[in-house]
């Protein structure tokens, strides 16, 4: 669930923010409104529907291809987003739903509309891709498993929408170049580190020249992608703290005024509130949150074991605990070939290799009574180890002899492929 989280406040922060950047930058007279919420209606759907199936695609067949997708999206989303600040830069202090709309509110409904799009299935395509790890690979929506990763990912998600919210009725209330400033920086901190990468890319491709400053640019985004990240989430805060400070402070005419500048001060500390709990959240949830949701743990020892002739055997005294063992048999060609073993009840053990048909030979391990997939954190039954299917780990067949468990070494060399990876 936390990593689910995490992953999707990392991938839903950029959308929902640019959404509701570009939504609440929409200019046009009251009797328009209808209208221009049809045209922002049909742009946002066309741009998340589009994300929504490439993603699909992605997944499910070999029609997309990622860095392809970056190279023509990108480009129209960096020029979109790029003629929207222009827009409003140019637009200035004006009022976005004055009666008489002129060029400049026009211009910047375009450009608002166009960068809606363009995000949409830009930013939306990374949202949708990530949510194949909500099932994991043998499993269903259904299963608990599953049903606490959607509500990881569900939940992220709700908050950024929150935050972002918060941000933009906040920025309303900021002096008009202020929110200017920081509705580019935001942009900046979405663009640039995106735009590197891409201009990397075509540089490997001979499309431009290629430049060792920006190849060190690239380097330090890879290291450190957290930090654009974390810009973004300390950003949200910025319009809540500013409008705190900017709200006037009068002379008032009569009492009607000061009660409203008595509501407006209480709801700007309401959303100063909001703002600087949401980011706070974010920045724990992309530092400590990932740290936690990134740890591996790290795979038990191998504990002794016999070869004996046709046969690797184990103590039955040493497995008899209850907890998860593991073992190794090293093949003629010098693949070390790891099993485990878990007493089941008291006649009865869970055998099978250190490793399935899903994830690989990543591993198991058991954390409070549970034995764990290291690759994907899914919960084994351990009814079920010995047993084909889902993650479970590769069958492995042993024998009781008095006081030892018995493993064919001829199936143990029947599968060093698996582990010469």
């Amino acid at each position: 669930m936390l990593k689910l989280f995490v992953l999707s406040i990392q991938s839903a922060l950029p959308l929902c923010l640019a959404l509701a950047i570009l939504l609440a930058s929409r200019a046009y007279s009251p009797k328009e409104r209808r209208i221009v919420a049809r045209w922002t209606g049909a742009a946002s759907a066309i741009g998340l529907i589009l994300a929504g199936l490439i993603a699909y695609l992605r997944l499910n067949s070999k029609l997309i291809d990622v860095p392809t997708f970056n190279a023509y999206v990108g480009p129209v989303t960096f020029l979109a987003i790029a003629l929207f600040l222009v827009a409003v830069w140019i637009f200035g202090g004006r009022d976005l739903h004055d009666i008489d709309q002129g060029w400049r509110h026009r211009f910047l409904t375009v450009t608002a509309l166009a960068a809606i799009v363009a995000a949409g299935v830009f930013y939306g395509f990374t949202y949708f891709f990530n949510t194949s790890g909500i099932v994991p690979m043998g499993s269903s929506i259904l299963d608990s498993e599953s049903l606490l990763r959607l509500a990881g990912y569900a939940l992220g998600t709700i908050l950024v929408i929150v935050a972002a919210w918060g941000y933009v009725v906040s920025a309303a209330r900021v002096p008009w170049y202020i929110r200017t400033a920081v509705t580019t920086i935001v942009f900046a901190a979405m663009v640039m580190p995106r735009a590197i990468l891409l201009y990397q890319q075509f540089a490997t491709r001979q499309i431009l020249p290629r430049s060792s400053t920006i190849f060190s640019w690239v380097l330090w985004i890879q290291r450190n992608e957290a930090a654009t990240q974390l810009t973004l989430a300390i950003l949200i805060a910025v319009p809540g703290i500013i409008a705190l400070w900017t709200h006037s402070r009068g002379p008032f005419a009569n009492p009607a005024e000061v009660r409203a500048r008595k509501a407006d001060q209480i709801s700007r500390r309401k959303f100063v509130s909001l703002s600087v709990v949401g980011s706070a959240l974010f920045v724990g949830a992309l530092t400590v949150g990932k740290a936690r949701a990134d740890y591996v743990p790290e795979l038990s020892a191998i504990e002794p074991s016999t070869v004996d002739g046709d046969w690797v055997t184990v103590s039955r005294e040493l497995v008899s605990d209850g907890h998860l063992h593991r073992f190794a048999y090293t093949a003629e060609d010098s693949t070390e070939v790891r099993f485990i073993v878990i007493q089941k009840n008291e006649s009865a053990f869970g055998t099978g290799l250190d490793a399935c048909e899903i994830c690989g030979n990543s591993g198991y391990y058991e954390d409070k009574g549970k034995v764990i997939c290291r690759e994907c954190d899914v919960m084994m039954n351990i009814q079920t180890i010995g047993f084909v299917g889902g993650c479970n780990p590769i069958p492995l067949d042993y024998e009781i002899a008095g006081d030892t468990l018995r493993f064919s070494v001829e199936e143990l060399e029947s599968h060093t492929s698996i582990f010469k990876s």
